[in-house]
């Protein structure tokens, strides 16, 4: 590592820092720049010691091996909770210690910057035992005086409730027809500037949405979505590219622009095993509306931000917000952890002597109103 890297490592991201051939790690302390452990992963090579060593996939995806358990935890750490500055949590209990054996317990924490603001604990209605959860979306940061707080949830299954703090308890939104279901593996968001929760349908041609006043005798609206201006190279890719699992993500940045990422992932056999690995990453930018149909353009630039997606509500942040963050970059968690750029459209992805550094644990990011910078 150069001497400026050091110089810029060791007094602003690690409290407790320790250099070691090449690579950093921490001890004992949180870092205050997590993502600059992961911007130098990303630039580095192999590690003298052998801690981390690189190798080219299958499809041309980069592999960054990690064999270091420190440094392991240190990535997951960045990846998972690297905005974890003052937020949102969200835990999921059970109810055994009410003696309702058959429902958990949904509770989110919000802890503010301000030091003398009170924190906020909201227990949600119970939900029935055994349930996956997708994810969970809310109109604003948890606020118990506001009546017009709402959160929305939404399962594995395909299922989507509503839950509004002036009614205390949950509503089902139907989404019952036959083409207008929706995707069990896309994720839930709120956007702000329209007001409303969006997902996509198992396809990704329509967005399903409903407002924080949906009744349950209400009906989801439906926008189809007109995808458009693919390159001409990648026309000759798209039949490998449709043969991949793909899971669509609406994110709203915080300037109000709207991109549709379609994420694709494949299974491949490492060592006797299958596992699912992210191949690529399309990018749509939403251009008009016109008629109820939603006319997004394929890009490579996104500008100076950058998304998260995993299993949580996918987010847009700008790059300058932390310092270690790339511009037009994708960091993603799940079945794999890794950052894919937009601009050279390379895929990056963690492992460990065992396989793809992954997990299932809900929820992946914290949400996105605890990265709203003040």
């Amino acid at each position: 590592m150069s001497q400026l890297l050091n110089r810029i490592l060791n007094p602003l991201v690690y409290k407790n820092a320790l250099r070691h051939n090449n690579m950093v790690r921490w001890c004992s302390s949180t870092p205050i720049y997590p993502f600059m452990l992961i911007d130098h992963l990303l630039k580095v090579g192999d590690s003298s010691e052998g801690n981390v060593t690189r190798r080219s996939g299958s499809d041309g995806e980069n592999e960054i091996i990690i064999k270091n358990n420190n440094i392991l935890t240190d990535v997951r750490d960045a990846m998972t909770n690297g905005f974890n500055q003052s937020g949102v949590n969200i835990h999921i209990k059970d109810k055994t210690f009410l003696r309702d054996n058959d429902n958990i317990r949904l509770n989110i924490y919000y802890k503010p910057s301000d030091p003398k603001s009170k924190s906020v604990t909201v227990h949600l209605p119970p939900l029935p035992k055994g349930i996956q959860i997708q994810n969970l979306a809310m109109s604003s940061l948890p606020d118990l005086e506001n009546e017009d707080w709402v959160a929305a949830i939404k399962f594995s299954v395909s299922q989507l409730r509503l839950y509004r703090h002036k009614d205390l308890r949950w509503s089902d939104i139907e989404t019952t027809h036959a083409h207008e279901s929706i995707s069990p593996h896309s994720s839930l968001m709120y956007s702000k500037k329209d007001q409303r929760f969006y997902t996509t349908t198992p396809g990704g041609h329509l967005l399903c949405s409903f407002g924080p006043n949906f009744n349950e005798k209400d009906e989801p609206k439906y926008n189809r979505v007109w995808k458009q201006d693919l390159p001409q190279y990648m026309l000759y890719e798209l039949e490998q590219i449709n043969s991949f699992t793909k899971t669509d993500h609406l994110v709203e940045s915080p300037s109000g622009e709207t991109f549709l990422i379609s994420w694709y992932y494949g299974d491949e056999f490492e060592s006797d095993t299958i596992v699912q690995k992210t191949k690529r990453f399309l990018v749509f930018k939403e251009q008009e509306r016109r008629a109820g149909t939603i006319i997004m353009s394929y890009t490579e630039n996104i500008g100076d931000h950058c998304v998260f997606l995993g299993h949580g509500e996918a987010m847009c942040v700008p790059a300058s917000s932390s310092p270690g963050l790339r511009p037009n970059c994708i960091y993603f968690v799940g079945h794999n952890y890794g950052v894919f750029d937009i601009t050279t459209q390379t895929c990056t992805l963690f492992y460990t002597e065992k396989g793809p550094l992954r997990s299932t644990q809900f929820p992946y990011w914290r949400h996105p109103f605890s990265l709203i910078p003040t």
